[in-house]
């Protein structure tokens, strides 16, 4: 099912000088930092549950849409690094939740690059690549926080405490996902139109 036309809709884009680029990049690696600064203290203070499903699902918005607006190999790492900084500020921050950050930019950069042409094209795709690109990235954390990093409860449950956290918070953030996914694309598309390009002479 291909719902989205994609086609000379990319030409604009080409436009971008590679300032502007970066200017962009660094724009909503701010904002996804901003995001993951006071959104779980927000969610906290709120009595959320699943804080960082909720959060990672808020999240895929910003990176779907700035996928939209600039895409070149890594422009989402570069945001997840610069959110990752942003996020050592947190009141209630541990090096975890920045490997979390960085592994959710990479995972998600890789997936859109690979499979750019097919995610931007089909609502079926998206839906179906949403899910997947949420249990790659809470495994390969839950992994690396288990097994490497071994902060807090990490460290002493092991496996048990992986399986628990893709059989609870990764079917939430799936769920969450499966909706979020889209409106990243349609932000950016929407914003696509706001973001001034070079004519060709």
């Amino acid at each position: 099912m291909r719902d989205d036309k994609d086609t000379g809709a990319e030409a604009p884009r080409q436009g971008l000088r590679v300032y502007d680029k970066f200017l962009l990049v660094l724009l909503f690696g701010v904002v996804f930092g901003m995001l993951e600064l006071f959104g779980r203290d927000a969610l906290r203070a709120a009595g959320v549950e699943h804080k960082s499903a909720l959060l990672y699902g808020i999240g895929i918005i910003i990176l779907y849409a700035s996928k939209r607006v600039v895409h070149f190999a890594g422009s989402v790492a570069i945001m997840a690094l610069i959110a990752g900084v942003i996020k050592t500020a947190s009141s209630h921050f541990y090096p975890c939740q920045v490997a979390a950050v960085m592994i959710n930019g990479v995972v998600f950069d890789i997936f859109y690059s690979t499979f750019k042409g097919r995610l931007d094209s089909s609502l079926v795709w998206r839906t179906v690549a949403a899910p997947v690109i949420v249990y790659v990235s809470y495994a390969a954390f839950a992994i690396l926080a288990a097994f490497i990093l071994r902060e807090g409860s990490w460290g002493t449950d092991g496996w048990a405490g992986v399986r628990s956290y893709l059989f609870t918070s990764a079917v939430t953030a799936s769920l969450y996902s499966i909706v979020t996914i889209h409106l990243g694309y349609y932000l950016g598309n929407a914003l696509r139109l706001f973001v001034p390009v070079r004519k060709p002479a």
